[in-house]
């Protein structure tokens, strides 16, 4: 079994387009999550969205060859655009929250909500 690096818990946002390559992105995600880190997912619109999903069946399988357990939550998320296309900057999207199951235990995020 893997051991993970001990350190404080760090968040890392990873924008996501419908450009994303999906197996670069769980491989960056795998990286930040055996560091310990907390990794944001952040998709606006449906291209993103499968993008990530696929980025998400990857990493599961990553961990899992390495006997980590992924745990991930979806849920909505404003987010601004610097450059709107139809004159809104706000866009309400989907950020993917992902973990590392630590033997059951909580992960605590800044936005204080409690991921599992």
């Amino acid at each position: 079994m893997m051991t993970l690096i001990n350190k404080e818990c760090k968040i890392t946002t990873l924008p996501v387009s419908k450009n994303t390559k999906a197996t670069l992105l769980a491989t960056a995600s795998v990286n930040y999550l055996k560091s310990g880190n907390v990794v944001y997912l952040d998709c606006i619109g449906v291209a993103a969205n499968y993008i990530a999903t696929k980025a998400i069946i990857l990493i599961n399988s990553q961990l899992f060859i390495r006997g980590l357990k992924l745990m991930y939550t979806p849920i909505f998320q404003d987010f601004e655009l610097k450059e709107p296309t139809d004159g809104k900057s706000i866009k309400t999207g989907i950020r993917w929250v992902l973990t590392l199951d630590n033997n059951g235990s909580m992960v605590i995020s800044d936005f204080g909500k409690d991921v599992q």
